[in-house]
């Protein structure tokens, strides 16, 4: 390849690269922003005087008192949002990983009726809209008595998760050799310890692909959370940050800094766990 052609490929990508990341650029700069630079026309990328201040009214707004006779403002609930967020993408996470591997392992070792059926069944469901089943979901929690509670939209959000990462491991599963575990147990291991020191292991990358859908998917969730939850300070972050729009009144600074500190985790973890999702979705892909 000649260097024109290497450069101007190099050039291509970096301007794809630029219009994917222009918005998150301008959340960051506008968050950046006092609030009469905001609306300052014409705009500029750059702030041209940066300020912390929607970024403090965020993270520490909630120990900042209301005046007297006056409402509580939206930000001040921004922390509570931020950890509802965080059980909940947490606690979906750990069942539906926890249930898929163990359903998957099983689907791959042992012999029972509608055993080929079940992962087709189960990316069936992932493939249906969630917006086909929420209504039916929330009448069921209304009758366990769970509305408006954490518990609800963790279970809500396994529905979603559960069927792909059931899948995922599936496929993950059927490409690990069985002969090593059968010497386990010729030497004399439990199918417990095998499951635990051979097969885990070596489905490490699966899990960690499986985990990191997960949590994206239950953290970026708008449906459910919208529909499950009333309390303000039980609201997820999806549900709250809209708090920020006021009839006509949209209070920009405080909507980007909400989007660039919703977006940070997630870019974190996926930035640690690049390379094992890469390797477990190719895995899944290639041995299944």
């Amino acid at each position: 390849m000649s260097r024109w052609a290497a450069a101007l490929i190099y050039a291509v990508l970096g301007a794809v690269t630029f219009v994917v990341c222009f918005p998150l650029l301008w959340a960051i700069s506008t968050s950046l922003k006092p609030k009469d630079e905001i609306f300052r026309w014409p705009p500029t990328l750059i702030p041209e005087t940066i300020t912390f201040e929607s970024y403090r009214e965020l993270l520490f707004g909630g120990a900042v008192a209301s005046a007297p006779g006056a409402g509580v403002p939206p930000s001040a609930y921004f922390m509570d949002w931020f950890v509802n967020s965080v059980i909940v993408s947490v606690g979906s996470t750990a069942i539906s990983i926890t249930v898929a591997t163990l359903a998957a392992y099983s689907l791959t070792r042992f012999r029972f009726r509608g055993q080929r059926a079940v992962p087709y069944v189960a990316i069936l469901g992932y493939m249906i809209p969630s917006v086909i089943f929420v209504f039916p979901m929330f009448l069921t929690m209304v009758a366990l008595d769970l509305p408006d509670t954490l518990l609800s939209l963790i279970l809500g959000y396994v529905c979603i998760t559960l069927p792909f990462c059931l899948w995922l491991m599936w496929a993950f599963f059927r490409g690990v050799p069985i002969e090593i575990e059968e010497a386990a147990l010729v030497d004399g291991a439990t199918r417990l310890q095998v499951f635990r020191q051979i097969v885990l292991p070596v489905a490490l990358p699966g899990i960690i692909a499986a985990s990191i859908f997960s949590l994206i998917v239950s953290w970026n969730d708008y449906l459910f959370g919208r529909v499950f939850m009333n309390s303000m300070d039980k609201l997820p972050l999806t549900v709250g940050v809209m708090h920020f729009f006021d009839g006509t009144h949209v209070d920009w600074g405080l909507m980007m800094a909400s989007s660039v500190l919703m977006t940070l985790p997630m870019a974190i973890l996926f930035g640690f766990m690049q390379r094992h999702l890469v390797a477990g979705f190719g895995a899944g892909a290639v041995k299944g």
